[in-house]
Parts: structure tokens; sequence; C-alpha cells
């Protein structure tokens, strides 16, 4: 997989980019072009954590072709592969156009020449199986004695209630500006 390390050297091309590692669709680690301070213990934690991020958001209903996570001094610029994902570490005044359109030409090598190898989707949200012996129905209940109304027991009271009113907002033609789930005007 020589030629995977040669595709992800060409990233450091771009100024800020510290290196980038690919991992399969369920996390382990295919190639790296890191510093030593990243060892393979490292990218063994964070290849699964990648995939439950992306798996979070597909079941949400969102596809996300890449995502970029931000620190304070670097952004982790993660994008998505036909069998698993690229990963780049770069510093947080890297150019973000140049570095997309390398991690593009990077993802066009590498995603033809080892999807054959390696599994091709990324896992989708696991759904529980189905039991493997059916559940016995629970024996029915009896319903309760429905109790007289006595001086000792007289009936609840009946609340008056209040219509809620809520006021809509206002309708907006363009897209609706939120910060922390509150709109902000």
């Amino acid at each position: 997989m020589a030629s995977i390390e040669e595709s992800l050297r060409t990233l450091r091309d771009v100024d800020g980019v510290y290196g980038s590692f690919v991992i399969s669709g369920a996390g382990a680690l295919v190639s790296r072009d890191l510093p030593a301070v990243f060892d393979d213990a490292v990218l063994a934690d964070v290849g699964p954590r990648i995939t439950r991020i992306y798996e979070t958001f597909a079941s949400g209903g969102d596809e996300l072709e890449s995502v970029l996570l931000r620190y304070f001094e670097h952004k982790l610029y993660v994008r998505r592969l036909a069998w698993g994902m690229l990963g780049i570490l770069c510093s947080a005044a890297v150019n973000l156009p140049a570095l997309r359109m390398v991690g593009n030409l990077v993802t066009r090598r590498i995603d033809p020449e080892v999807g054959t190898g390696v599994a091709r989707a990324i896992p989708r949200p696991r759904t529980p199986a189905p039991p493997a012996v059916a559940p016995r129905p629970l024996p029915p209940t009896p319903a309760p004695a429905p109790v007289a109304p006595s001086r000792t027991n007289p009936p609840p009271p009946i609340a008056e209630t209040t219509p809620v009113v809520t006021e809509a907002p206002p309708p907006t033609n363009g897209p609706v500006r939120m910060y922390r789930g509150r709109r902000i005007e």
C-alpha cells in the first residue's frame, strides 16, 4: 500500500497540513502519513470514533460528504470515501478551499485503488436483531371495578380550562439564523 502513502504525502504540499490517514468503513487503520506523535494505538481509538460520528448523522437522515472538526489550534478534516474515510490533520489557519481541492484529488487516487480489497461501504446504524424466541404473551389483567361516588369519596372537581394562545413566529423569506437553538434577529 505504498501508493496510498505516496498519495497521502501530497497533502503536505498545502501549507498548514501536518499529516493524514485513511481508515476503513469499520474504523480500522488502512494507511497513514502523520508525525510520530500519532502512533497506531491513537489511530486505533480515533478510527471507530470517526465512524460513529458519521453513523450518528446517518441515523438522523443526513448523508455527510465531509466534516470539519475545529479545535483551538488545529482542524481535522474528514472526507468520506466509497469504502472508508480520509482524515487530514491541519493547523487552524489552513486554506480550506486548497485543502478541499487536494483532498478531492487524493480521494480520486485512493478510492479505486483499495476499494476492491476493503469493505465497500461505511456501516449504517445498527438495528436491533429480532429476538430468537418469541416472547410469551402476558395473561390478561382484569379491569378495575368502578368506584361509585359517596360522601367519603366525592368525585374530583371539574377544572375550568383556559385556551392557551401561542404567538406564531413571523414568516421569513430567507433562512432562519439560529445560535445554540435560539433564533437570531
